[in-house]
């Protein structure tokens, strides 16, 4: 019995080694806010990533619908983007579907130093004729 319960403690100890190790570091920053009434080429608050860690950026988006306005969304796309001079395109850093069912997320990797925004690229699979509400907006960086 003392043999089962040493066992046991080691086995905790190692999972909760593990699971602590997969947990990142504290990210540099991060905001939550909501969305209503948003339209593909809505562009979201800019950020400034300083690049002081290793963190992913990632956006989270729950709770997302039509907002009782237009047909039925299931879907929409974001594109993470890295402004630059005026005089250079900005630049697109990746883009997501994140589908409305549940919560979703995605990680961006790993970021150089900037200022980012994400932009409303789809709703639906589609480029226009979609409103999109999200009750959680969430990005880490």
């Amino acid at each position: 019995m003392r043999r089962q319960r040493m066992i046991a403690a080691i086995t905790g100890c190692a999972s909760a080694a593990v699971l602590a190790s997969a947990i990142p570091a504290h990210a540099e920053g991060s905001w939550s806010s909501s969305m209503s009434g948003v339209r593909t080429g809505f562009n979201s608050r800019t950020w400034v990533d300083k690049n002081n860690d290793s963190v992913s950026t990632s956006i989270s988006l729950s709770g997302c619908s039509n907002g009782g306005l237009g047909p039925s969304v299931t879907n929409t796309q974001l594109q993470l983007t890295r402004e630059t001079s005026i005089v250079e395109p900005d630049e697109n850093r990746g883009r997501y579907t994140f589908h409305c069912t549940s919560s979703d997320s995605h990680a961006f990797g790993d970021q150089p130093s900037g200022d980012y925004h994400f932009t409303v690229t789809k709703i639906q699979d589609s480029s226009s004729g979609y409103y999109l509400k999200v009750d959680s907006v969430s990005v880490r960086y």
